[in-house]
């Protein structure tokens, strides 16, 4: 019988799945520790939608990249330029 998937990427995306809920539970533990809520850090709010995003099917890894991504701005050389703080509503902004 041929396998869809090849063991390969297999063990390729399973690694980086693992890779990123044991990063999840290392900031929850942090936040815990120090009784900080993560629930209104929108950095956190922005992962958590990420990886619901994961689970919805075709077209993941485009809307995943957008949702870290800042809008276009076509004036943006007018203005100075990007700001390099990161995507809206991160690190603070």
């Amino acid at each position: 019988m041929p396998h869809a998937l090849s063991d390969q990427r297999f063990l390729a995306t399973r690694s980086l799945i693992v890779e990123v809920a044991a990063a999840l539970d290392r900031a929850e533990r942090h936040a815990a520790e120090r009784f900080e809520p993560l629930a209104i850090d929108p950095r956190w709010q922005l992962l958590k939608a990420a990886v619901d995003r994961l689970a919805a099917g075709d077209g993941r890894a485009e809307a995943i990249q957008l949702m870290f991504s800042d809008a276009y701005d076509p004036d943006w050389r007018r203005d100075g330029g990007p700001t390099l703080a990161g995507s809206p509503n991160c690190c603070g902004q």
